[in-house]
């Protein structure tokens, strides 16, 4: 990049921002996907990142650009998670009374939903332990890798092939029919 370029972003040129967000998206994604962990999300995130570095760049100091750019993007996805985690919480706290006829359950559906949720505890049930604690923690709990393999002793590989033997078994027993 030649010399001037954040300056020239900074004052509106879209160029120059063009040419930002062209050398720092993967970088940025990177730092948002293990936050987020879906990457159509993540894209969505990204772009808000960028349009909030778009806002601040004028304020920007100096110092390490790339170190300045990642918090911004992770402060979004943090948001964003906790967003949609809040979101989680209201639905699970709303009584079938609150909540408006486009989103109550007819009785047949709650009965599937609640069929579908047992099946799915006594599969994760018969799984061995930590293929268990893995991905309960994983998918149910949201922890990150990081903290599975630090709670279970164990490296970020060791979780990573539990994981994916943890489907393999699941998958193969959804399969046979329990």
């Amino acid at each position: 990049m030649e010399p001037g370029w954040i300056e020239r972003a900074a004052a509106g040129d879209e160029e120059a921002f063009a040419d930002l967000i062209e050398q720092f998206k993967g970088y940025l994604m990177a730092a948002i996907l293990p936050i987020v962990r879906d990457p159509s999300d993540a894209q969505d995130v990204l772009q808000e990142a960028f349009w909030q570095i778009y806002r601040s760049l004028p304020g920007y100091r100096g110092g390490n650009l790339k170190f300045w750019l990642a918090r911004i993007a992770t402060r979004k996805a943090i948001d964003w998670r906790r967003q949609q985690e809040r979101r989680s919480r209201e639905l699970l706290h709303h009584s079938p009374g609150d909540m408006d006829s486009t989103t109550a359950l007819s009785a047949e559906e709650e009965y599937l939903r609640r069929a579908a949720a047992g099946r799915l505890a006594a599969l994760l049930r018969d799984l061995p332990p930590p293929y268990r604690a893995t991905i309960t923690g994983y998918f149910l709990e949201g922890k990150s890798y990081r903290q599975l393999a630090k709670e279970a002793g164990v490296s970020i590989k060791t979780v990573e092939s539990r994981l994916y033997r943890a489907r393999m078994l699941l998958k193969n027993k959804c399969r046979e029919g329990l």
